[in-house]
Parts: structure tokens; sequence; C-alpha cells
């Protein structure tokens, strides 16, 4: 794979993005002592290995909840994602590079659908288990966004106007508002963001629900020819969207990194779990005073 594209539409971004602090399910346990971040590079594992300079792993060793394991469902969901995904792009690759004589031109035609679709499908699915897993870290609650296809998380009617009777909800963007403490906010909102979208469409427009690409009956090679330029657009895409979300996992991480330390420390140091009530805000550093944290 590449790291270029063809640009998608710009569209107008106009979800707001709301403040947010991180919930104590962002990090894994064991006791009360922190063992580690909740949550796993997904993005930025899966754009190494779509750029041959890295691999795709297993879930870590399970370990018990109470034991420092994993308790977030969309750690263990994306890096099955990523899996799947890895095979789909070798199987797309190896039935556009490779003969078979077996097939005649309407077997061909119809396994480039059938591999497009997956392309699609999963590329999209991919992005969902991504931003999830990180929002899975906030207070933000999983009620709201549990049932979230990859459209609404970028942007949505807010939930709480909708309710009110007869008020016009304004948008909101659970991506937007992941990236906004980050200073993220422009590099999604115009670039990252625009990709989503792309892949969304495509994905429910050609590969979702009952629409789908027609059958164009050619010869062998011409069908494979379309696979594999139709399938190489979305995966550049795919691959550069990646870099941003890459970009946000990093900067989750290292941030929850460093909270851990600094309350593994005042643990280590005799604070009792009355006083553990943290408001840990997102890309601004932890201070603990007897009055809190700030």
């Amino acid at each position: 794979m590449t790291n270029t594209t063809m640009r998608p539409s710009k569209r107008e971004w106009h979800g707001t993005h709301h403040s947010w602090s991180y919930r104590p399910h962002a990090f894994r346990w064991a006791g009360e002592r922190i063992a580690g971040v909740n949550l796993l590079p997904l993005a930025g594992e899966m754009r190494a290995w779509m750029l041959q300079c890295g691999r795709l792993s297993l879930m870590p060793a399970s370990e018990p909840p109470t034991n420092g394991g994993f308790t977030n469902p969309y750690t263990a969901s994306g890096v099955t994602m990523q899996l799947l995904m890895g095979r789909i792009i070798n199987a797309f690759h190896e039935y556009a590079t490779t003969d078979t004589p077996d097939h005649n031109e309407v077997d061909a035609e119809v396994e480039r659908i059938r591999l497009y679709n997956e392309v699609l499908m999963y590329s999209a699915r991919f992005c969902e288990v991504a931003i999830k897993q990180l929002i899975y870290c906030t207070q933000i609650p999983e009620s709201r966004y549990r049932r979230m296809a990859l459209g609404a998380l970028l942007e949505s009617p807010c939930p709480d106007c909708k309710r009110q009777s007869g008020k016009e909800p304004h948008l909101v963007s659970l991506v937007g508002t992941l990236a906004h403490p980050f200073h993220l906010c422009m590099e999604f909102e115009h670039c990252a963001m625009d990709h989503m979208d792309l892949v969304n469409r495509l994905r429910n427009s050609e590969a979702a629900h009952a629409g789908v690409q027609k059958l164009n009956i050619r010869s062998i090679a011409e069908s494979k020819l379309q696979l594999m330029q139709d399938s190489q657009e979305v995966l550049n895409g795919f691959v550069h969207m990646l870099s941003h979300v890459e970009n946000l996992e990093h900067r989750m991480l290292m941030d929850l990194i460093e909270k851990g330390k600094v309350i593994n420390t005042l643990k280590s140091r005799g604070l009792p779990a009355e006083d553990c009530n943290f408001n840990l805000v997102p890309g601004e550093v932890f201070v603990f005073d007897s009055r809190g944290s700030m």
C-alpha cells in the first residue's frame, strides 16, 4: 500500500465538541493499582502492517479484570478486526494478481464484487471499532455510542435536544470531541473525517443494506483490473485516515500513561481510596493536592 490517495470531497462539519474526562475504565487495574492503559494502538498497528513495516498481533494473554486484564470490549473486537482486515487485503490482492483458470468471466465478476464489498465493509467497521475503543475510556455513556455506525460517530443530533419536544437538535461529533483536547480538531475536520465519511458513504451505497454494484460481465482480466484499482483507491484513503487516528491513539496512550504513573505514586505514598475520585482531564498535566486534582 502507498500513503497517498485521491482527496475525498470536502464537506463542512458542524458537530459541536463537548468537554470530557477520563473514567477509571481507561486503566487496567490490579487491585487498587493501575496495571496499564485499557486500550491498544489498533490504528497504528494496522497502518504499520499495511505499509509493510509492522505486524498484526493477537490479543495479549488474558488476565482476570481484577489482575490487570483488559476490560475494554472494543479492544478485543479491534484486534480480531485487524486480523480479518489483513486477510481481506491479502485475499483481494492475491485474486487480482493470480491466474484462476477454473474461473470464467461470470465467476471473476462475482468475485470482484464480493472482495470489493469486504474491503469497503471492513474499512468502515475498523474505523468504528478504533474510535469506540477510545470513547470507552471517556465518561461518555456507552449507551450513547454503542449502536452508532461510523456516520453517526462523525456527526449526529444531540440526544438531549431530541428528547425535548419541538426543539431542533444541534449536531454533535464524537470523533471531534475525542480530538478536541489534543488540538487535533483541524486535521480531523479538514482531512480524517472526510476520509471516514467517504468510506462510510461507499459502504452504505455499495456494500450494505440493499445496495451493491451491478455485474458487468467482461474479460477476467478486466474484472481483476477493476478490483485492483477500486480496492487500492479505498485502501489508500484508509491507510491515510489511519495516520490521523494513530496520532489520536498515541496522544491518549501517552496522556494516560503519565497520569497512571502519578496515581500509582500517590497510592504508594498511602493516599486513601476516598481521596482518589480524580477528575482526569485529557491533554492537561495531572496535579494533585489535598483539595483534589487539576
